[in-house]
């Protein structure tokens, strides 16, 4: 029975497929349907457009340039940038670890602020050095593992300048205002947020070129402004035309413990003012010191992920601060003009932060504010007939913001940027001839970040 009816499943089996292949050889041919191709999840080719807010730092030097009065006058300003930004990307198609080369041109301008007014210690010397404007045009290049893009760039730099030598008594001044020119370089890092817009943030250097020769009859001095450095970072937001920017976005595990090495560099705006022995009036006086210098170190800290996109956190680091700088006061040199101070030094060992955080997730990055406590081991030192110096923790506050993204396991990559005011030195007196100075200390770093985030598998998804 079993053999019979196993014949005769297979006997109906077969008619049915004879049936079918008959059948379909009566009907007529259909044509192939083809399918669209699938489009690239994370694409940088093509224009864009955004616009950033940031700071901008001032590291400027005038002097005589006739050699007729020694010494410097060091300028100290900072201040709010902010403007807009046109680009043009292109992905191709190979790259290094598994990430895509994409290289491209962008072009920026913006308004740029780094004034700061200062009365030179021990003369009749009001002077500044105002930035009204900034524009780039850079290459830049970089590698894109999905939505995270990490670059450098390079290029021409343009910015309106006006230098101003004013007689502290009389008040008459004599200024020059012009477009100086000279080059950018720079690194950043940017990240899709789906939609075609993307958030970045950059840190770039300017040098510029001298300014012109400022005599004023008034007060008999003559300065002419013959270093012209900036330094600025900038968080913007684009918006990317074309396909490829649509793609779902990998979601990103930030909870629990983090540690990690910090590194990179560090400009200080520090002022020395207090009682001269001129004609002005007390505390109005700087000496300014614009020292720079290399940071690293390291950092340990936990995130919380409250929702699904916000995140707080807590982290602490200590880094070495190598910023050692000298300074020497405008119409003094050291050892000479008895009685008057004549350069001003200010040598920074380390620095700490303990910070709160508060971020928000995109999935494969986390944009973030922070804030909290700091403090810097620094050596204030005064030359002048003797030598006076203080050395001591001086303890402030720090603000700042950056991004961070995703890379490889539980690995990521900071970029950022702190303010730290670490608060005024000790008060230096020289009781024979009757002059005192302090210092405020003030410092902006530009910092990336390795960090190993303990716990699970950070991504959900790869890209």
């Amino acid at each position: 029975m079993r053999s019979k009816l196993s014949h005769v499943l297979l006997a109906s089996v077969a008619a049915a497929v004879t049936a079918q292949g008959a059948s379909a050889a009566d009907l007529p041919t259909k044509a192939p349907v083809y399918k669209a191709a699938p489009i690239v999840a994370w694409d940088w080719t093509g224009p864009y457009v955004g616009a950033y807010v940031g700071v901008g730092v001032s590291k400027s030097r005038s002097r005589d340039p006739n050699g007729n009065v020694l010494g410097d006058l060091e300028h100290t300003g900072y201040g709010f940038t902010g403007g807009g930004t046109i680009g043009y990307n292109y992905q191709l198609n190979w790259g290094l670890f598994g990430q895509k080369l994409v290289i491209g041109a962008e072009g920026d301008i913006g308004y740029f602020d780094t004034g700061h007014r200062t009365t030179d210690w021990d003369d009749p010397l009001i002077y500044n050095s105002k930035t009204s404007w900034l524009g780039t045009a850079r290459l830049r290049a970089g590698l894109a593992d999905g939505p995270n893009f990490n670059y450098i760039t390079a290029g021409f730099a343009a910015a309106n300048v006006r230098d101003i030598n004013r007689d502290a008594v009389s008040g008459f001044e004599v200024s020059s205002s012009k477009t100086q020119t000279g080059w950018v370089v720079g690194t950043g890092v940017e990240t899709m947020l789906g939609g075609g817009w993307s958030a970045k943030t950059e840190s770039l250097y300017i040098n510029l070129e001298s300014g012109d020769t400022l005599a004023n009859p008034a007060n008999g001095l003559t300065i002419f402004t013959d270093k012209r450095e900036f330094y600025t970072q900038r968080f913007g937001l684009n918006y990317q035309f074309g396909a490829g920017k649509n793609g779902p976005l990998p979601q990103t595990n930030w909870n629990g413990l983090f540690v990690g090495g910090v590194f990179g560099g560090a400009s200080s705006s520090i002022s020395g003012s207090g009682i001269d022995r001129g004609s002005n009036p007390a505390g109005t006086a700087e000496i300014g010191n614009n020292g720079t210098g290399f940071t690293a170190g390291g950092q340990i800290g936990y995130n919380w992920m409250v929702t699904p996109k916000w995140v707080l956190g807590v982290e602490g680091d200590v880094s070495w601060l190598g910023i050692d700088h000298m300074s020497n006061d405008y119409f003094n040199v050291v050892g000479g003009n008895s009685g008057t101070p004549s350069a001003l030094g200010s040598k920074a060992s380390w620095i700490a932060t303990a910070r709160g955080r508060i971020g928000y997730s995109t999935g494969p990055a986390l944009l973030y504010a922070t804030g909290g406590g700091a403090w810097v081991n620094t050596k204030d030192t005064l030359f002048a007939s003797s030598i006076l110096s203080s050395s001591k923790t001086l303890s402030g506050w720090t603000v700042g913001g950056g991004i961070e993204t995703a890379m490889w396991t539980n690995w990521s990559m900071k970029t950022e940027y702190l303010y730290v005011d670490a608060g005024r030195g000790d008060t230096l007196t020289d009781v024979v001839n009757g002059f005192s100075i302090a210092a405020d200390h003030k410092y902006h770093l530009f910092r990336s970040a390795l960090t190993y985030r303990f716990g699970g598998n950070p991504l959900t998804s790869r890209y």
